[in-house]
């Protein structure tokens, strides 16, 4: 038997938004037509990317980003450790701010990001 048969831990990297059919509610989806182009990661590595932005590691129970602090944290590391630019973990920050905001220029709807 193979792991990926038993193992269904992960998450993948999502833009949301609020969903108009229920505008009393706090019930986010993403747009139909979304495409990801992140990888699906271990919720142990979404945790780690998450803490090392400086935003809560708890995405299980904490819920979605707003884009625009995902954003704000994601610039601030990159900043920060530009002398890191050839370390793995900048690459990654790297490649989550890209899409953040591949998310935001493509469907102008999504407000938040985070890992499900």
């Amino acid at each position: 038997m193979r792991a990926q048969e038993f193992i269904s831990e992960g998450a993948d990297f999502y833009g949301y938004y609020k969903d108009p059919k229920y505008p009393d509610q706090n019930y986010m989806t993403y747009p139909k037509d979304m495409e990801f182009k992140t990888p699906h990661r271990s919720n142990a590595n979404a945790r780690m990317l998450l803490s090392r932005i400086g935003l809560d590691p708890d995405f299980e129970n904490t819920g979605s980003t707003p884009i625009d602090e995902f954003l704000k944290a994601t610039d601030k590391y990159l900043r920060m450790n530009v002398s890191d630019k050839d370390d793995p973990s900048y690459d990654e920050v790297e490649m989550y701010d890209m899409e953040a905001k591949r998310f935001k220029k493509q469907h102008p709807e999504v407000t938040h990001v985070g890992f499900n």
